[in-house]
């Protein structure tokens, strides 16, 4: 809503002054404090509305990742095997790699891994977020073999 426009108005500004070093725009400090007065009841009510313990750290025999069919047991071995983080469990295990990249299963796995860890979620870390594609050359797209639907597909 209104605090992502304007953490898209600090972005542009960050863009600006990296473009010309030195430029100083005062909208930065408008908006910085647009988005704390949008977001300040944000962690009251994170805290108020907080699943309870068991729907977020869930039993042994539980799908954690779905995408994946990674349970619950699996990452707490994985940890217990010395994964110190989501990402590391995420490489062992390949939760947060399926078609949601994540975002169903991602907070899941971070608080298994703090309960397991002893440590808090925040310290835990979260999954790093990447693009789901793979970068490919400009000359790869070039070597494609096309015939006339691929022309036409994109010719107006």
């Amino acid at each position: 809503g209104q605090a992502a426009a304007w953490r898209g108005v600090l972005a542009a500004i960050a863009v600006v002054e990296s473009i010309q070093p030195g430029k100083r725009l005062r909208h930065a400090t408008l908006a910085r404090t647009a988005i704390s007065q949008f977001t300040r009841g944000r962690r009251f009510f994170d805290t108020l509305y907080k699943p309870a313990l068991g729907f977020r750290v869930p039993s042994d025999d539980t799908i954690a990742c779905r995408c994946e069919e990674v349970t619950a047991g699996e990452i707490r071995a994985a940890v217990d095997e010395g994964c110190a983080g989501p990402n590391q469990v995420k490489a062992f295990l390949r939760c947060g790699m399926g078609p949601c990249q994540g975002r169903l299963c991602g907070l899941t796995v971070t608080e298994i891994v703090a309960q397991r860890r002893g440590i808090p979620p925040a310290e835990a870390g979260h999954f790093t977020a990447r693009f789901p594609a793979k970068p490919v050359t400009l000359g790869e797209i070039a070597a494609l073999p096309y015939g006339q639907a691929a022309i036409d597909a994109v010719v107006r």
